[in-house]
């Protein structure tokens, strides 16, 4: 890997991570100096991260073509969520007739990965194996419409899911699962995936819709007691403009 896409992934990681820490609320702007500053590399790279973040639905640009947190909204979370469902159940039944050993391995591994890093409540791997699963389903699809609609899709909803999951907000609950044979998530993914190893296209894609629709219908109430209409703020606004 070069020094300059070694610099612009570090970027991306550590942009995510300060997302994750909830150092910015839904509608904040996102200053290229500062990010610099607080990751310790030159402006491009987090020029470049930025714009892969907007590609992909993290984040967006506004009038002054500065990059924001979306705002978040209930029409744009069942929107972004009824989306998911559809591409990624597709997803997921392809998946299952296109899988091959390699991929079974790589997929029974992201699961137990997943597992231990929810069971020690590291977060920012627990985010990364989330998102290595579900983005390898999407690419098992063998289609590059719908690997790339669904990685906008998943960047966009994870915003819902970061700042109104149980694991992600704990401030929000005092209960912290840490057992992960007790998640649903887990026991969901694991469902998912046993599916495409048994080559089970149409039980791939109703796990994978089902667990998708588990996940909406679970943030969506915490959304209506906690979003930006009851005041929401993030853990630590040291970066508002």
């Amino acid at each position: 890997m070069s020094g300059k896409s070694s610099a612009e992934e570090m970027a991306y990681s550590k942009i995510i991570d300060l997302l994750l820490s909830k150092n910015y609320a839904p509608g904040d702007r996102l200053i290229e100096t500062e990010l610099a500053e607080m990751i310790g590399v030159s402006r491009t790279p987090i020029r470049n991260a930025l714009r892969k973040l907007v590609a992909e639905g993290l984040l967006v640009t506004g009038k002054n073509k500065g990059c924001y947190v979306p705002h978040l909204n209930a029409k744009d979370m069942k929107e972004v969520f009824d989306a998911r469902i559809f591409l990624e159940g597709k997803a997921a039944f392809e998946a299952a007739y296109h899988r091959t050993q390699n991929d079974i391995e790589t997929l029974l591994r992201i699961i137990e990965e997943e597992k231990e890093y929810y069971k020690r409540g590291d977060v920012a791997n627990y985010t990364n194996a989330n998102k290595n699963l579900h983005l390898a389903i999407a690419a098992l699809a063998r289609n590059s419409y719908i690997d790339k609609f669904v990685r906008q899709t998943f960047w966009r909803s994870e915003l819902y899911i970061f700042y109104f999951d149980r694991f992600y907000a704990p401030d929000l609950s005092k209960v912290i699962l840490r057992d992960p044979h007790k998640s649903i998530s887990c026991i969901e993914h694991e469902k998912i995936v046993k599916a495409i190893v048994e080559k089970d296209s149409s039980g791939a894609e109703i796990a994978m819709k089902s667990h998708l629709k588990s996940t909406y219908e679970y943030l969506s109430p915490r959304f209506l007691m906690y979003g930006p209409s009851k005041g929401f703020q993030p853990e630590s606004p040291k970066y508002n403009e």
